[in-house]
């Protein structure tokens, strides 16, 4: 093996980095734009499942919205998964917007309390369909927010 073979061999693997480095410029900005929605996507979900308090989630689950809202996907998977996130969040806070009316306004009134506890159930569920497919949509896997 003479010195010209070892040449050869290294400017070939310094051509196949610069043409992968090359490749990967194009790609990185629609993928740097796509990661704002699944970065939201993603706290909102933690927000979910993390939260013990409905108010506080409230308004975490507002903030996430605003972002998710100013956040723009630049492939079509990621527009539709913020359009999905975007309608998940929303059925969400009706649901917990139902809850509160469950326990704040309910007592003592067993038809409105079952007609908020299925709106809640309704909603909840809902929401959480539409942030699993958010998640499809963006090649993530959700699973299961709080039973739902």
């Amino acid at each position: 093996m003479g010195i010209n073979h070892l040449l050869v061999g290294h400017r070939a693997a310094a051509a196949l980095v610069a043409l992968a480095l090359l490749g990967g410029c194009g790609s990185s900005a629609p993928a740097g734009r796509d990661a704002a929605v699944k970065d939201a996507l993603l706290r909102g979900v933690g927000q979910i499942r993390g939260s013990q308090d409905r108010a506080e989630l409230r308004g975490q689950l507002v903030r996430t919205l605003a972002r998710l809202r100013s956040a723009r996907g630049s492939t079509a998977a990621g527009r539709r998964g913020r359009t999905l996130a975007i309608e998940g969040f929303t059925s969400t806070l009706k649901g917990l917007d139902a809850q509160r009316d469950l326990i704040e306004k309910d007592h003592g009134n067993i038809e409105a309390a079952v007609r908020d506890a299925k709106r809640a159930d309704r909603r909840l569920n809902k929401g959480a369909n539409l942030l699993r497919a958010a998640g499809r949509a963006l090649r993530l896997r959700i699973g299961t927010l709080n039973g739902h």
